[in-house]
């Protein structure tokens, strides 16, 4: 009875026991009471506000949600399990356990802990942690400002925000100026003295303005001024960067396909989509902003493995710099080595991006088109041509008795003589440049239970020897010869110093027989030519072979009349040599139509190589493998959110999905490249279009607001943010973020029409303003961010250019293609001697011409032009005596000035005051005062015209954008 009523009583204490625990564990944990302490006794003094190890802050949530320099989160809300911070309290590592001296944790610290993060690993001030910064909050669209029924919404926004500050906006610009304003600001291109009249004569002005809004939406010459825009956004060039800059041929037919999108007003979600998945449409130029930006050419990487893979980590870095910076104005870059210091960017977010891209590969690719199935459709005919052309050679070969042409390792054998040295008389290269050979070897014989050696190998004791070697920035030296080196990816060959005949000779250390000489072609191959063996007891050469009784290759170019072959005259080599040069030709013109059009763009693999979390970024610390996903704070920041209309109603559903178009015509993503839902395994192109659709989300936070600040700056020449490919935390906030999201919004809502988006901004009050400083608005908004005035700004370079070229009647209109030189080189690292004067093909506008990167623009380089070796999201508009030394003085601006003042001469005759007010028309878009009459004709008494059309494009109002 007792010992039944002892277990009774043991069991209800321990029941009790239980109960009190479960009861404990489902109360909540107190931050401040329970988990506060926790950290500050054992955390704060290494990642705390003064001191952040490992980049990690305990007393900030943003920073546990993304974690250090790991590139993994601390803290998972809702999963312990996953939670770095509870593996590294809980460890017995020395190397990694957490505190790493003095006390551990309790296990019920541990346990509170746990508890704290499965309940959601609250802060006290809720969730006060960087996803919460602006440019990640749910782009909704604000209501217009109050009393606003009547006002164009720019305005409104704009309005509001002056009134806060006693400002309000200025007069209206004169109608000269405005027509000046919207020609360079829509076209790049000063108006015509007729387009100025007729908006100055209009009645209606609002009507006169809107027509001629359209008239420059509409031109051709839109697309390539807002192209430059794009172009210095991802630093596109066509040339690689770094320490050869060599020439990247087919990369113009990406700058030709940014200039047709935007003039087709190509809706933005698209032009995105197919920059990133441009494959899956057709549009294969687009994925030139893929590899926009610089990259190391394979000659240029180490054979070694940490070479090969640092060079690879670089590339990839490459693209995730243009990805990341031009579409969400986020700077993931800086996430390679360690989780972003300031933004919720986390090292494993940087190399899921990678993943991502981990198929990408720079180069050509087939531009597919109208002109790829013009010459698909050639190939069987050029095809059949080539094999008639080879069957004709063949049977010349078998007629004159001559033997195969020789390969690019050629091996030949001859009776056993005995040698002390061997030697090779080259005549003659195929191409006519210096003679090179990567490898020389001769063998000796093969005798009794003897192998073959090669008895020119240094090793063995050879010495070689040549007529001169190259002087290069490797070595070309001859003992390449005979290192045994055959790997052309890591070997150096011999190079003669100059074209011509050459020789090369090998000493053996001793007389030995042999029979066989190999050679390994160089940078050419040898055509004609000699090999001679030194016997032991003479001087005198003997002659155990040559090369002319062979077939000329195809590739061998030389003149028939220098080509010897034995046993043939002149007749017959040239029957020889005119059928090998026919063969070439057609060959080349298959590879051509058979590769079809080429365009330098990304191209991808099909199954790409793992993607590693690198430890501090370094290729060779690899810590696990990282499947592709797009940023975890972008995912979180699209999870919830919808652009709402006014009365809360979605503007636009976040699943919708337009049709992608190619070629005018509406296309579906095919159902082959479906995403899947587990990226890890998806295909290559499922990632991209993965990565494409999470971008163009219309409930994107940041997707529109990018653009549309962009355009913005563009316009006004300062953005409503400031920091345009940073909307992270070190950005600038916007100064006026309802007028920001509500253009941006409605950007989404209207179909991501850009033109739309122009026609908006430039019809509204706040562009059409004066540009006259007021001393009173001054003392309070000094910049103009407030846009009481249209602030004015220097022209770019390409405008100022393309300006002159204009008035001066030279300006050549013809669109596309490959583009004009401005330097005397397409690539290289030095010695760019810049052009002082050009034909009709070098007056194109500037856009088209070859871009050189690292190498700045002459003259219009002090203009601050970039020289794409960074991203140039805003350009400096310094102002310099260079900039002007530079102008009045340069060879092609005064060549530009004798033009204009022939056409000022040709338009209006001998009378110099209708010269001079001509000149100013054209100019500066209105007619001179009577001061300025007066002195520029005394200026063109003296000095001509020439003179006077000279200054005009030096003034300040002919370089600015008032």
């Amino acid at each position: 009875m007792n010992r039944c009523r002892s277990s009774f009583v043991g069991m209800t204490i321990a029941a009790l026991v239980l109960v009190s625990a479960a009861v404990a564990n489902a109360q909540p944990v107190d931050f401040v009471r329970d988990i506060q302490p926790i950290f500050a006794a054992h955390c704060h003094e290494c990642h705390g506000p003064d001191l952040r190890e490992s980049g990690l802050r305990t007393d900030d949530r943003g920073s546990l949600l993304k974690g250090g320099d790991r590139g993994m989160p601390a803290v998972v809300p809702g999963k312990p399990g996953e939670s770095l911070l509870l593996e590294l309290v809980r460890s017995d590592d020395p190397d990694s356990r957490m505190p790493p001296d003095g006390d551990r944790l309790t296990p019920e610290q541990v346990r509170l802990l746990s508890r704290w993060i499965e309940q959601g690993a609250e802060f006290p001030d809720g969730d006060a942690d960087s996803i919460q910064h602006w440019s990640f909050q749910p782009l909704r669209k604000p209501d217009l400002p109050a009393d606003s029924e009547n006002q164009h919404p720019i305005d409104a926004f704009i309005g509001r925000e002056l009134h806060k500050t006693g400002l309000q906006l200025s007069e209206p610009a004169e109608r000269h100026t405005l027509v000046r304003r919207l020609f360079f600001d829509l076209t790049g291109l000063p108006p015509a003295p007729a387009d100025v009249q007729a908006f100055a004569s209009a009645a209606d002005r609002d009507v006169a303005w809107e027509a001629l809004v359209e008239q420059l939406l509409a031109s051709p010459r839109y697309g390539e001024r807002w192209a430059q825009h794009w172009l210095d956004i991802i630093r596109w060039a066509e040339t690689v960067g770094f320490e050869t800059n060599l020439e990247r041929p087919n990369a113009w037919p990406y700058r030709d396909w940014v200039i047709a999108a935007l003039n087709a007003d190509k809706p933005y979600d698209d032009f995105l989509f197919a920059q990133i998945a441009g494959d899956t449409s057709g549009e294969d130029a687009a994925l030139g902003f893929l590899v926009a930006g610089p990259a190391n050419l394979p000659g240029q990487i180490g054979r070694d493995e940490e070479a090969m893979r640092q060079a690879r980590q670089d590339e990839l870095d490459e693209v995730i710099r243009t990805v990341s910076q031009s579409i969400f104005a986020l700077t993931l870059d800086c996430a390679r080595c360690h989780s972003h210091k300031f933004d919720p960017l986390t090292q494993r977010d940087y190399y899921a991006m990678q993943a991502t891209f981990a198929g990408l590969q720079y180069g050509d690719r087939r531009l597919r088109g109208g002109l790829n199935d013009e010459w698909t459709s050639q190939v069987p005919q050029v095809r059949e041509r080539l094999q008639t052309l080879r069957e004709e050679l063949e049977a010349l070969r078998i007629r004159h008795a001559l033997q195969p042409p020789l390969t690019e390792i050629q091996a030949e054998t001859f009776e056993p003589v005995e040698a002390r040295a061997v030697r090779m008389r080259i005549h003659a290269t195929g191409n006519g440049a210096a003679a090179s050979l990567y490898e020389f070897e001769a063998w000796s014989t093969a005798h009794g239970g003897e192998s073959s050696v090669n008895v020119a190998l240094a090793e063995n004791g050879a010495t070689p020897s040549a007529s001169s070697f190259a002087l290069a920035n490797q070595t070309r030296h001859f003992d390449n010869l005979v290192d045994g080196s055959v790997d052309q990816r890591q070997a150096f060959p011999w190079v003669s110093a100059a074209g011509g005949p050459a020789w090369i000779r090998i000493d053996f250390p001793k007389s030995t027989h042999i029979d066989r000489t190999v050679w390994h072609r160089g940078e050419s191959i040898p055509a004609d030519y000699d090999i001679d063996v030194l016997p032991p007891s003479s001087d005198e050469w003997i002659t155990v072979l040559d090369s002319r009784r062979r077939l000329p290759r195809t590739d061998d170019a030389r003149h028939a009349a220098s080509v010897r072959l034995t046993g043939l005259d002149s007749e017959s080599i040239a029957e020889v040599m005119e059928k090998t040069a026919a063969i070439r030709s057609t060959q080349q013109t298959l590879n051509r139509v058979s590769a079809g059009p080429q365009v330098y763009a990304a191209s991808f693999i099909d199954e790409p190589e793992d993607t590693w979390l690198l430890r501090r970024g370094d290729p060779m610390q690899r810590v696990d493998i990282v499947v592709p996903s797009v940023p975890e704070v972008l995912r979180r920041a699209v999870a919830s959110a919808a652009i709402r209309r006014n009365d809360g109603t979605p503007a636009v559903s976040a699943s919708a999905r337009r049709n992608r178009t190619f070629d005018g015509q509406s296309r579906v993503v095919p159902t082959a490249v479906a995403i899947p839902a587990n990226l890890s395994v998806a295909s290559e192109v499922s990632r991209r279009l993965a990565l494409a659709e999470h971008a163009v989300r219309p409930d994107h936070p940041l997707t529109a607001r990018v653009i549309v600040n962009r355009i913005w700056q563009s316009h006004f020449g300062t953005g409503l943010v400031d920091t345009p490919s940073d909307f992270g935390r070190m950005g600038s906030r916007p100064t006026h973020p309802e007028l920001l999201d509500w253009l941006a919004a409605d950007f989404v809502e209207h179909g991501w029409s850009l033109k739309r988006l122009h026609r908006q901004i430039v019809t509204s009050d706040t562009f059409r303003q004066s540009s006259r400083p007021n001393a009173d608005a001054l003392q309070v908004d000094a910049g103009s961010r407030l846009l009481w005035r249209f602030p004015p700004r220097r022209l770019e370079a390409e405008a100022i250019r393309d300006a002159i070229l204009t008035v001066s009647g030279k300006l050549n209109m013809t669109m596309g293609g490959p583009g004009f030189d401005l330097f005397n080189q397409r690539g290289g690292l030095s010695d760019y001697v810049p052009k002082e004067t050009f034909d009709d093909a070098g007056w194109r506008r500037m856009i088209y011409a070859h871009k050189i990167r690292m190498q700045a623009v002459d003259i219009f380089g002090s203009f601050d032009c970039p020289d794409a070796g960074q991203m140039t999201p805003q350009r400096t508009r310094s102002i310099t005596p260079l900039q002007s030394l530079s102008l009045l003085n340069s060879p092609f601006a005064n060549r530009q000035a004798e033009f204009f003042a022939e056409r000022v001469r040709t338009e209006t005759g001998d009378d110099l005051l209708a010269q001079v007010n001509r000149s100013f028309v054209l100019a500066l878009s209105r007619p001179p005062t009577n001061e300025e009459s007066l002195r520029m004709i005394e200026l063109a008494e003296t000095h001509g015209l020439e003179q006077v059309c000279r200054v005009l494009v030096n003034t300040s109002e002919f370089l600015f954008l008032q």
